[in-house]
C-alpha cells in the first residue's frame, strides 16, 4: 500500500515471511534517481505508487524499472 505520511510504498507480502517486517520503499529516494523530460512527469510515478503500489515496488526493485516506466508513459502521452 502507499503511505502518504512517509511517501513510501509498504509491501507486507514479500518480506513478512522472512523477517516479520514489511518491505518499505521510499518513493522520494527512488523518484529522485529518475530523469524526467519535464518536471510534471513526476506525476506518473506518484500516480503509480498510489494506484498500483505493488507494481511500483516491482519496478523500483528492477534496474531502470521506474525510468523505463516514465519513458513509456511519455511515449504513450507525448506533450
Amino acid at each position: 500500500m502507499y503511505e502518504p505520511d512517509t511517501d513510501s510504498v509498504i509491501v507486507n507480502a514479500i518480506n513478512d515471511t522472512y523477517t516479520n517486517s514489511p518491505l518499505t520503499i521510499s518513493c522520494e529516494k527512488c523518484n529522485s534517481t529518475i530523469f524526467l523530460d519535464t518536471p510534471d512527469d513526476i506525476a506518473y510515478l506518484y500516480r503509480l505508487a498510489q494506484e498500483s503500489p505493488l507494481l511500483y515496488a516491482e519496478l523500483a526493485c528492477k534496474p531502470n524499472g521506474l525510468q523505463e516506466y516514465v519513458n513509456a508513459m511519455n511515449w504513450f502521452n507525448p506533450s
